[in-house]
């Protein structure tokens, strides 16, 4: 005969202390648990109640914006070279940080004009986030110039860096002007659906 063991989420006297902790703190995790994303409530201003808040609620999703990355930088996120790893990673955070418009940006106190497609970084700081040795950042940022993907310029308390190809890699900016307004055809697929589906109010 085949017997099925199974724990009980309460503890008896046969649970050692390490596994009833275990046991208990799951338990307490789940009943403090809020509404999960696949309940009927869908409205967007209770999801910020979420457990999920600090790291990636829906109102965080949808106010920080999003950023856009080329593919092949992320498929080389986790490439098992330790070279690409690093360029790849070293791109993914130009690209998550450039400037989308013309504007300026912040470094210690000074504020620097940035157009589309660049940022400004203190190099040293950059790599010592991501734990890297400074002299495989510098030959990485060396590899990227010399490929001509960035530009580096040095500025007072940092560096101005280009992003040569945005609007290539990204996409062109949108034209400021609206888009002329397709003509309206005298009977759309609209209009022949609803006659269709309803001919009796066609006849009223």
């Amino acid at each position: 005969m085949n017997t099925i063991l199974r724990k009980e989420t309460t503890p008896d006297m046969t649970t050692n202390p390490s596994e009833a902790a275990s046991i208990l703190g799951l338990g307490g995790a789940f009943s403090g648990a809020k509404q999960p994303f696949y309940s009927e409530n869908r409205d967007f201003t209770q999801l910020s109640d979420l457990n999920m808040e600090k790291s990636c609620s829906m109102r965080r999703l949808i106010s920080e914006g999003f950023s856009a990355i080329p593919r092949a930088v992320l498929n080389n996120l986790t490439n098992p070279d330790e070279q690409e790893r690093l360029i790849a990673n070293i791109l993914f955070i130009f690209f998550r940080d450039a400037r989308f418009k013309d504007g300026t940006m912040a470094l210690k106190n000074a504020v620097y004009p940035c157009r589309r497609g660049q940022l400004v970084v203190q190099q040293k700081k950059m790599a010592a986030q991501m734990m890297v040795n400074y002299r495989s950042f510098q030959r990485v940022i060396n590899v990227l110039k010399s490929d001509g993907i960035i530009e580096v310029e040095r500025l007072k308390d940092g560096s101005r860096i280009t992003i040569t190809a945005y609007d290539l890699l990204v996409g062109a900016k949108l034209k400021e002007h609206k888009p002329a307004e397709p003509k309206k055809l005298p009977c759309d697929v609209y209009e022949i659906n609803m006659r269709e589906m309803f001919p009796d109010q066609n006849n009223n």
